[in-house]
């Protein structure tokens, strides 16, 4: 695994800075090119990429997993430093779907249950054929949808060979936030179903005000569950739950399912801090 003894601590106030302008800009897409700008500001100079290491045979290429593997023109350590915070899988793609960093959770994730991998070119594959037709589809979605500020994302279920489920969001990166060297047009973030967040219904109350069954609906809906089976679990009906959702979107700030989704996976519940 890459060594990470020289990324900022997570108590540094600047990179805690830099995390609570990610989540800004999650909610309004124009304040991206202005994280961007901090971050270089706070980055010094850049160590010089070291020279790409075989990939393992289980897991990620090790080389998309050293955040000295790319310079990205001074935003290397303290952005990816920042994704390494999240509780979640982070994966950067280019536009034909290449992997160009990934964070540990999605390294331990694709290790755990081999539902997605680097094959040829690069590019980041599914282990069911069909899966990975719709994960390229997510990505040139993306990369057409990157200078809009309607960013809705794609939701998809990547299938591991023990046959358990992992739940993917790719989400377009504005076209004007491109200072990586290599073209980055989407994130991906993989959350493994079966591995939840500690205490993660309770931080979502305390950080958006809800209440306890809004909670709850919005854990499921992070862990991929649909509200007809949030319903069913809490034997309810359909009505009442999309009411839930309503309320549940008005206080994190968002106005569709998938909006509201992608808010919290890149919101503060999910740090690890």
């Amino acid at each position: 695994m890459a060594n990470r003894s020289n990324l900022l601590a997570p108590t540094d106030p600047k990179l805690l800075d830099v995390i609570h302008s990610i989540h800004a800009a999650a909610r309004d897409p124009s304040l991206w090119p202005g994280v961007l700008r901090k971050v270089v500001a706070i980055v010094g100079g850049q160590q010089p990429p070291r020279p790409p290491r075989e990939a393992p045979e289980d897991g990620l290429p090790t080389e998309a997993l050293d955040p000295r593997a790319h310079e990205l023109q001074g935003v290397a350590h303290a952005a990816l430093a920042a994704l390494e915070r999240l509780n979640f899988g982070v994966l950067l793609l280019g536009p034909d779907g290449e992997l160009q960093h990934a964070n540990k959770r999605a390294d331990d994730i694709s290790r755990r249950t081999r539902a997605y991998s680097v094959g040829t070119a690069s590019r980041l594959q599914a282990s069911v054929p069909a899966q990975s037709v719709k994960l390229y589809k997510a990505v040139q979605l993306a990369s057409q949808l990157g200078a809009s500020r309607d960013m809705p994302g794609t939701p998809l279920r990547l299938r591991g060979v023990s046959g358990g489920e992992v739940h993917a969001f790719v989400v377009p990166v504005p076209a004007d936030t491109q200072h990586f060297e290599k073209s980055v047009v989407a994130l991906m973030f993989v959350a493994d179903p079966h591995s939840t967040l500690a205490n993660f219904a309770e931080k979502l109350r305390q950080i958006y005000h809800l209440s306890p069954t809004e909670a709850q609906l919005a854990e499921a809906l992070v862990n991929g569950r649909s509200l007809k089976q949030f319903a069913v679990e809490r034997g309810t009906s359909l009505n009442t739950v999309r009411t839930q959702l309503r309320s549940l979107a008005a206080k994190v700030g968002a106005k569709r399912q998938l909006d509201v989704v992608r808010c919290l996976l890149t919101g503060p519940a999910v740090l690890d801090l």
